[in-house]
C-alpha cells in the first residue's frame, strides 16, 4: 500500500439551520460594533460629511432655488436625509471585502455557522452608525433653522424609512464588496452604481426643473420617492406621503429580492 497520502479539499461544515441564524448573526454583529467602538473616527467622519455637504449645498443653491437659505433648508434637509441613505452604505462593502482580504473569512470555513449570518451581521452591525448619521443630520438641521410641521410620529416614521432604504442599499454595497478584488475598488464601484441614484433625483432641486431626459430617470428613481415621502412626513401634510411611501417600500422590496440572493451566492463562491 502506497505511503503517499492524497489530501482532499476542505469541506464547509454543514449549515446548522435557521434556528442558529439569529444567534450567529447577533454574535457577529457584536464584533462589528466592537470595531466601531475601537475606531470612533469612522463614526465621526460619517456624521461630519453629510453636515458639511448640506452647508455647502445651502450656500451654493439657496438663492437660485428658493431665494433664501431658511426656505431652501426646508426643501433640502429631507433630500439630504434621502441622499445619505445611498451614500452611507459604502462602508458595508468595504468592511466585508476587507475581512475577505485579511483572511478572516477563512476561519468561517471550519465553523458550523449559518451561511447568511456573516452577511446580515455586517449590515446590522453598521446600522447604529447609519442611525447616528441620520439623527445627527436631522438634529443639525433643527439647530440651523429647520422646522417640522407634522408630528413626532411622522418624524419617527421618516427616520425609519430612511434606515429601511439604507438597509436595502446595503445589500447592493455588500454584493459589490463580495465580488470586488480589493477593498480600494469597492468605494469606486459602489459610487458608480449609487451616484446616479443619489444625484439624479429631486434631493436638491425640484424634478420639473431638470432636463427632460433626467426627469424621466428621476421619476423612477427610488431616491426621488424616498425624498418625496420624507418631505411630506417632515414638512407636511403627512397624509401626502402615501403614494411615495408605498413606492419606496416596493422599491426596497425589489432591491432586496434582487441583491440578497446575489450576495448569498457571491459569498458562497468566495468561501
Amino acid at each position: 500500500m502506497s505511503s503517499a497520502q492524497h489530501s482532499t479539499p476542505a469541506q464547509l461544515p454543514a449549515d446548522p439551520g435557521r434556528g442558529a441564524l439569529v444567534s450567529h448573526t447577533l454574535i457577529l454583529a457584536g464584533r462589528h460594533l466592537t470595531k466601531l467602538r475601537a475606531s470612533p473616527q469612522i463614526v465621526v467622519f460619517s456624521v461630519l460629511q453629510p453636515l458639511i455637504m448640506m452647508l455647502l449645498f445651502m450656500v451654493l443653491f439657496a438663492g437660485a432655488v428658493s431665494g433664501s437659505q431658511s426656505a431652501y433648508l426646508q426643501f433640502l434637509l429631507p433630500g439630504m436625509l434621502a441622499q445619505n441613505a445611498a451614500f452611507m452604505v459604502t462602508t458595508v462593502g468595504q468592511a466585508i471585502n476587507s475581512d475577505i482580504d485579511k483572511g478572516i473569512f477563512d476561519r468561517f470555513r471550519s465553523l458550523p455557522i449559518a451561511r447568511p449570518a456573516p452577511l446580515i451581521a455586517h449590515i446590522l452591525g453598521d446600522l447604529p452608525r447609519q442611525a447616528a448619521t441620520t439623527l445627527a443630520l436631522l438634529a443639525f438641521g433643527f439647530c440651523i433653522g429647520f422646522r417640522v410641521h407634522t408630528d413626532p410620529l411622522s418624524v419617527v416614521l421618516a427616520v425609519a424609512l430612511v434606515l429601511l432604504v439604507s438597509f436595502a442599499f446595503s445589500w447592493i454595497a455588500l454584493t459589490i464588496g463580495l465580488i470586488a478584488d480589493k477593498p480600494e475598488s469597492v468605494n469606486m464601484l459602489v459610487m458608480i452604481l449609487l451616484f446616479p441614484m443619489a444625484f439624479g433625483s429631486n434631493t436638491m432641486v425640484a424634478t420639473d426643473t431638470l432636463p427632460g431626459w433626467l426627469q424621466a430617470w428621476a421619476k423612477v428613481n427610488p431616491v426621488t420617492h424616498l425624498t418625496d415621502a420624507v418631505r411630506a412626513l417632515l414638512t407636511g401634510p403627512a397624509s401626502d406621503s402615501g403614494s411615495a411611501l408605498g413606492t419606496t417600500l416596493l422599491a426596497s422590496a425589489v432591491i432586496l429580492a434582487l441583491f440578497v440572493p446575489l450576495a448569498v451566492r457571491a459569498f458562497t463562491r468566495r468561501l
